[in-house]
Protein backbone atom coordinates (compact mmCIF):
# COMPACT_ATOMS: atom_id res chain seq x y z
CA UNK A 1 0.00 0.00 0.00
CA UNK A 2 1.29 3.08 -1.00
CA UNK A 3 1.18 6.38 1.85
CA UNK A 4 -2.20 8.01 0.18
CA UNK A 5 -3.88 4.52 0.77
CA UNK A 6 -2.95 4.72 4.41
CA UNK A 7 -4.18 8.36 3.97
CA UNK A 8 -7.39 7.50 2.41
CA UNK A 9 -8.16 4.70 5.08
CA UNK A 10 -7.52 6.90 8.06
CA UNK A 11 -9.17 9.88 6.93
CA UNK A 12 -12.43 7.97 5.87
CA UNK A 13 -12.07 6.02 9.30
CA UNK A 14 -12.07 9.55 11.17
CA UNK A 15 -15.19 10.73 9.01
CA UNK A 16 -16.84 7.51 10.27
CA UNK A 17 -15.99 8.23 13.85
CA UNK A 18 -16.65 12.01 13.60
CA UNK A 19 -19.90 11.66 12.24
CA UNK A 20 -21.10 8.62 14.55
CA UNK A 21 -19.99 10.75 17.50
CA UNK A 22 -22.16 13.68 15.69
CA UNK A 23 -25.18 11.82 15.18
CA UNK A 24 -25.27 10.71 19.17
CA UNK A 25 -24.14 13.72 20.55
CA UNK A 26 -27.02 15.48 18.67
CA UNK A 27 -29.23 12.08 20.03
CA UNK A 28 -28.31 13.12 23.84
CA UNK A 29 -29.13 16.76 23.03
CA UNK A 30 -32.98 15.12 22.17
CA UNK A 31 -33.66 13.37 24.80
CA UNK A 32 -31.61 16.54 27.56
CA UNK A 33 -34.69 19.00 25.21
CA UNK A 34 -37.42 16.37 26.58
CA UNK A 35 -36.18 16.15 29.95
CA UNK A 36 -35.95 20.01 30.07
CA UNK A 37 -39.74 19.84 28.83
CA UNK A 38 -40.58 17.72 31.30
CA UNK A 39 -39.61 19.64 34.16
CA UNK A 40 -40.79 22.36 32.36
CA UNK A 41 -44.11 20.55 32.51
CA UNK A 42 -43.76 20.52 36.13
CA UNK A 43 -45.89 22.50 38.44
CA UNK A 44 -44.35 22.29 41.51
CA UNK A 45 -46.22 24.79 44.77
CA UNK A 46 -43.06 24.27 47.18
CA UNK A 47 -40.84 27.04 46.59
CA UNK A 48 -37.45 24.92 47.68
CA UNK A 49 -38.50 22.35 45.19
CA UNK A 50 -39.27 24.98 42.09
CA UNK A 51 -35.90 26.79 43.40
CA UNK A 52 -34.28 22.48 42.64
CA UNK A 53 -36.19 22.13 39.36
CA UNK A 54 -35.42 25.64 38.27
CA UNK A 55 -31.18 24.62 38.92
CA UNK A 56 -31.75 21.64 37.24
CA UNK A 57 -33.41 23.04 34.13
CA UNK A 58 -30.40 25.50 33.77
CA UNK A 59 -27.83 22.50 34.25
CA UNK A 60 -29.49 20.32 31.45
CA UNK A 61 -30.02 23.57 29.30
CA UNK A 62 -26.36 24.46 29.18
CA UNK A 63 -25.77 20.42 29.30
CA UNK A 64 -28.27 20.39 25.74
CA UNK A 65 -25.82 23.37 24.43
CA UNK A 66 -22.45 21.73 24.94
CA UNK A 67 -23.98 18.31 23.24
CA UNK A 68 -25.26 20.62 20.29
CA UNK A 69 -21.97 22.02 19.79
CA UNK A 70 -20.05 18.79 20.40
CA UNK A 71 -22.40 17.37 17.75
CA UNK A 72 -22.02 20.41 15.09
CA UNK A 73 -18.35 19.70 15.63
CA UNK A 74 -17.96 16.59 15.27
CA UNK A 75 -20.36 16.40 12.14
CA UNK A 76 -17.83 19.38 10.60
CA UNK A 77 -15.21 17.25 11.14
CA UNK A 78 -16.55 14.68 9.71
CA UNK A 79 -17.35 16.17 6.54
CA UNK A 80 -13.80 18.01 6.38
CA UNK A 81 -12.00 14.28 7.33
CA UNK A 82 -14.27 12.25 4.11
CA UNK A 83 -13.58 15.59 1.91
CA UNK A 84 -9.96 14.97 2.37
CA UNK A 85 -10.24 11.13 1.98
CA UNK A 86 -12.01 11.65 -1.71
CA UNK A 87 -9.22 14.26 -2.49
CA UNK A 88 -6.79 11.77 -1.99
CA UNK A 89 -9.00 9.74 -4.02
CA UNK A 90 -9.42 11.90 -6.82
CA UNK A 91 -5.20 12.82 -6.45
CA UNK A 92 -4.74 8.93 -7.40
CA UNK A 93 -7.12 8.77 -9.99
CA UNK A 94 -5.27 11.92 -11.58
CA UNK A 95 -1.98 11.81 -10.29
CA UNK A 96 0.89 9.41 -12.15
CA UNK A 97 2.37 6.85 -9.18
CA UNK A 98 5.80 6.11 -9.14
CA UNK A 99 5.82 2.89 -11.33
CA UNK A 100 3.79 4.17 -14.19
CA UNK A 101 5.70 7.68 -14.10
CA UNK A 102 9.27 5.34 -13.60
CA UNK A 103 8.06 3.58 -16.62
CA UNK A 104 6.84 6.84 -19.33
CA UNK A 105 9.87 8.30 -18.71
CA UNK A 106 12.16 5.45 -19.63
CA UNK A 107 9.79 4.77 -22.49
CA UNK A 108 10.39 8.12 -23.61
CA UNK A 109 14.34 8.44 -23.29
CA UNK A 110 14.06 4.61 -24.88
CA UNK A 111 12.07 6.37 -28.22
CA UNK A 112 14.53 9.11 -28.30
CA UNK A 113 17.78 6.62 -28.55
CA UNK A 114 15.80 4.35 -30.68
CA UNK A 115 15.07 7.24 -33.24
CA UNK A 116 19.21 7.83 -32.73
CA UNK A 117 20.19 3.91 -33.84
CA UNK A 118 18.07 4.39 -36.55
CA UNK A 119 19.62 7.41 -37.57
CA UNK A 120 22.86 5.45 -37.79
CA UNK A 121 22.25 2.70 -39.90
CA UNK A 122 23.91 3.71 -42.99
CA UNK A 123 26.75 3.97 -41.14
CA UNK A 124 28.45 0.62 -42.48
CA UNK A 125 31.51 1.12 -39.88
CA UNK A 126 29.42 0.71 -36.97
CA UNK A 127 26.34 -1.61 -38.82
CA UNK A 128 27.45 -4.40 -35.29
CA UNK A 129 27.35 -2.40 -33.23
CA UNK A 130 23.94 -0.29 -34.28
CA UNK A 131 22.28 -3.45 -34.28
CA UNK A 132 23.00 -4.97 -31.10
CA UNK A 133 21.73 -1.55 -29.79
CA UNK A 134 18.46 -1.82 -31.50
CA UNK A 135 18.00 -5.40 -30.53
CA UNK A 136 18.80 -3.97 -27.25
CA UNK A 137 16.45 -1.09 -26.98
CA UNK A 138 13.76 -3.43 -29.32
CA UNK A 139 13.60 -5.77 -26.34
CA UNK A 140 13.25 -3.56 -23.36
CA UNK A 141 10.58 -1.10 -25.48
CA UNK A 142 8.77 -4.62 -25.79
CA UNK A 143 8.37 -5.43 -22.52
CA UNK A 144 5.93 -2.70 -21.80
CA UNK A 145 3.52 -5.19 -23.24
CA UNK A 146 3.95 -6.47 -19.78
CA UNK A 147 2.77 -3.61 -18.07
CA UNK A 148 -0.71 -2.14 -17.05
CA UNK A 149 -1.71 1.36 -15.59
CA UNK A 150 -2.34 1.31 -12.22
CA UNK A 151 -6.20 0.44 -11.47
CA UNK A 152 -6.31 3.61 -8.91
CA UNK A 153 -6.36 5.83 -11.89
CA UNK A 154 -9.30 7.46 -13.67
CA UNK A 155 -10.57 5.16 -16.76
CA UNK A 156 -9.35 7.89 -19.11
CA UNK A 157 -5.85 8.03 -17.76
CA UNK A 158 -5.41 4.09 -17.89
CA UNK A 159 -7.15 3.86 -21.27
CA UNK A 160 -4.43 6.66 -22.47
CA UNK A 161 -1.24 4.53 -20.54
CA UNK A 162 -2.36 1.04 -21.33
CA UNK A 163 -2.76 2.33 -24.68
CA UNK A 164 0.53 3.91 -25.16
CA UNK A 165 1.66 0.59 -23.91
CA UNK A 166 0.74 -1.27 -26.65
CA UNK A 167 1.62 1.16 -28.67
CA UNK A 168 5.50 0.76 -27.65
CA UNK A 169 5.10 -3.07 -27.19
CA UNK A 170 4.41 -3.17 -30.98
CA UNK A 171 7.01 -0.67 -31.73
CA UNK A 172 9.56 -3.12 -30.21
CA UNK A 173 8.28 -6.16 -31.39
CA UNK A 174 8.45 -5.71 -35.32
CA UNK A 175 11.99 -3.63 -34.79
CA UNK A 176 13.26 -6.25 -32.89
CA UNK A 177 12.36 -8.52 -36.48
CA UNK A 178 14.64 -6.36 -38.36
CA UNK A 179 18.79 -6.17 -39.82
CA UNK A 180 19.76 -2.98 -39.99
CA UNK A 181 20.05 -3.62 -43.90
CA UNK A 182 16.93 -4.20 -43.85
CA UNK A 183 15.89 -0.96 -41.83
CA UNK A 184 18.11 1.19 -44.26
CA UNK A 185 15.27 0.65 -47.18
CA UNK A 186 13.82 3.91 -47.65
CA UNK A 187 9.71 1.96 -47.53
CA UNK A 188 10.73 -0.12 -44.74
CA UNK A 189 12.21 2.79 -42.86
CA UNK A 190 9.81 5.25 -43.31
CA UNK A 191 7.38 2.59 -41.96
CA UNK A 192 9.11 2.83 -38.82
CA UNK A 193 9.52 6.56 -38.79
CA UNK A 194 5.62 6.47 -38.88
CA UNK A 195 4.96 4.26 -35.88
CA UNK A 196 7.41 6.13 -34.38
CA UNK A 197 5.47 8.98 -34.33
CA UNK A 198 2.12 6.85 -33.83
CA UNK A 199 3.86 5.95 -30.17
CA UNK A 200 5.18 9.59 -29.49
CA UNK A 201 1.53 11.04 -29.97
CA UNK A 202 0.13 8.35 -27.54
CA UNK A 203 2.65 9.35 -25.61
CA UNK A 204 2.31 13.26 -25.51
CA UNK A 205 -1.24 12.73 -24.70
CA UNK A 206 -0.66 10.71 -21.57
CA UNK A 207 2.11 13.98 -20.99
CA UNK A 208 -0.85 16.30 -21.16
CA UNK A 209 -3.41 14.22 -19.32
CA UNK A 210 -0.90 13.85 -16.18
CA UNK A 211 0.81 17.30 -16.87
CA UNK A 212 4.18 15.15 -17.57
CA UNK A 213 6.56 18.46 -17.57
CA UNK A 214 8.32 17.32 -21.65
CA UNK A 215 10.95 20.35 -21.59
CA UNK A 216 12.08 19.12 -18.25
CA UNK A 217 12.65 15.63 -20.12
CA UNK A 218 14.30 17.07 -23.11
CA UNK A 219 16.56 18.77 -20.81
CA UNK A 220 17.77 15.55 -19.16
CA UNK A 221 18.14 13.70 -22.56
Amino acid sequence: MEILDWFFIVLFSLAILSLIFSIAYLIFSLVTKKNINTIKSKRVKNKRKRKKLIRKRKKLEAQKKKQIKLGVIFLLSGVLFISGAFYSRYYQATNLGKKDSDAIVQGYYLIHTIEQQLGKVDDEENAVRTQKNLYDLSARLSSYGARSADGRLSQQGQMLLNRLYSAMKELGLNLSNQSVDTLRRQEIMESYKKDIQKTKTNQKKVFDYFDVDEKALNQKK
